[in-house]
């Protein structure tokens, strides 16, 4: 019979697509970083081309597997566990106290001249950095989720550092999780698969859990209460918990707002509008049985008891509780970057919740926020040495398996519908 042009083409693009995955499957963890990444991106970019001719999604399955493995090798080199500093400039009431910026950035590298520290971090965003420029450096971790990847995405810091603008912006100003929620749906829709997306969103106030899509009493308290538990793939199940299905962006965004508006933020000297709590939004994509999570968590502020200036019994509590949990989280990285047989999981509610998100073959990246104020320099520089603990994380390879029994280290890749 006579091929037809378009037949050709297609034949062309086929050709085209088996050579670059066979170029692609010579590509292993001893190649450079930038031959990684451009032979992703040439994988990303014949994909796309045979998706544009709606080709057969049988035949672009050879190509898509590499691009897949070629994408994760790129995020394993460039580290299981990212971690940048954001610089936020002062704001307006250090300005009227005419306190000064004690902070120095040069390239990835911050000096606190005052007690003479320096901490090198991925990356450094100063005072200039926008909204845009924090996603550009996370937005590859919506593709590894995608890909079946448990992905964290932490905010951490001192109280009024920034740590929700950055991760929930302003009017006008999207933070990072409205704009990955963006880039899921764009890579769902560009990739043609059948996935299943839905969300749920949690707060841990006082080591409570609170499920913010559902009602809460006027004590804060609802009804079941929330409890944890490990399924037999490893995975953090949280009972009673509400998760609803998002076809869309616009309905997850509505989602993500209305637990926003549940959550609890009280007055207190270093921010009128602090939270005292950590909050965690979950996006979790699923395609048949398989079920990777994208989490969005916003740490409570982690400055000193003193430094806050509570006075009522209450709000010295959440304190108190905020910095058991940070510890908590510094314990959980140390044991997962020394590679202990057993990780302190179960110290906190907080490291329950994220077992799954540290440590396998998880990814995790965290910004610390950073006040650039000499009046708070010393709280900074102590968020500073924790980030800079974390960096140390080298997570276990998502090929080890732990016996059911132990309670060091879930699977965190692909698990899963329990």
């Amino acid at each position: 019979g006579i091929q037809t042009a378009d037949g050709q083409e297609d034949e062309e693009l086929l050709q085209k697509l088996m050579l670059v995955a066979e170029a692609a499957s010579l590509i292993t963890e001893r190649s450079g970083m930038l031959e990684v990444k451009e032979a992703r991106d040439r994988l990303q970019e014949v994909l796309a081309q045979g998706r544009a001719r709606n080709l057969p999604k049988e035949r672009l399955a050879p190509t898509e597997r590499q691009r897949r493995r070629i994408h994760n090798l790129y995020q394993d080199l460039k580290g299981h566990l990212r971690i940048y500093c954001r610089v936020r400039p002062l704001n307006n009431k250090e300005k009227r106290n005419k306190d000064r910026e004690a902070l120095k950035v040069d390239g990835t590298k911050l000096q606190v001249p005052l007690t003479g520290d320096m901490f090198e971090f991925d990356g450094v965003f100063d005072m200039t950095s926008s909204q845009e420029d924090i996603f550009d450096a996370s937005c590859d971790l919506a593709q590894s989720a995608l890909d079946g990847r448990n992905v964290t995405v932490f905010c951490y810091g001192i109280t009024g550092a920034g740590k929700t603008y950055t991760m929930y912006g302003a009017p006008g100003a999207d933070g990072l999780t409205q704009r990955m929620i963006g880039e899921v749906f764009r890579k769902a829709r560009l990739g043609g698969d059948n996935v299943t997306i839905s969300g749920s969103m949690m707060e841990l106030y006082n080591n409570y859990l609170v499920d913010l899509l559902r009602p809460i009493d006027w004590q804060g308290r609802q009804n079941p209460t929330l409890s944890l538990r490990l399924d037999k793939s490893g995975s953090v199940q949280v009972e009673g918990l509400a998760k609803e299905p998002a076809m869309d962006e616009t309905e997850l965004q509505a989602m993500f707002h209305r637990g926003l508006e549940q959550r609890a933020v009280a007055a207190h000297a270093m921010n009128a509008e602090s939270s005292r709590s950590h909050v965690l939004f979950t996006v979790e994509e699923g395609e048949g049985q398989v079920v990777s999570k994208l989490h969005f968590c916003d740490l409570g502020g982690c400055e000193r008891l003193k430094k806050t200036e509570v006075e009522k019994e209450d709000r010295r509590l959440e304190a108190i509780e905020i910095n058991k949990s940070l510890s908590a989280l510094g314990d959980v990285i140390e044991a997962v970057a020394k590679k202990k047989k057993y990780v302190p999981y179960r110290n906190h509610k907080l490291t329950q919740l994220l077992q799954d998100a540290i440590g396998g073959g998880a990814k995790a990246l965290m910004y610390v926020n950073c006040s650039p104020a000499h009046s708070t320099i010393r709280e900074t520089a102590n968020a500073l040495k924790l980030a800079n603990r974390a960096k140390s994380i080298v997570n276990l390879s998502a090929d080890v398996k732990c016996p059911p029994s132990s309670p060091s280290s879930p699977g965190a890749a692909g698990t899963r519908r329990p």
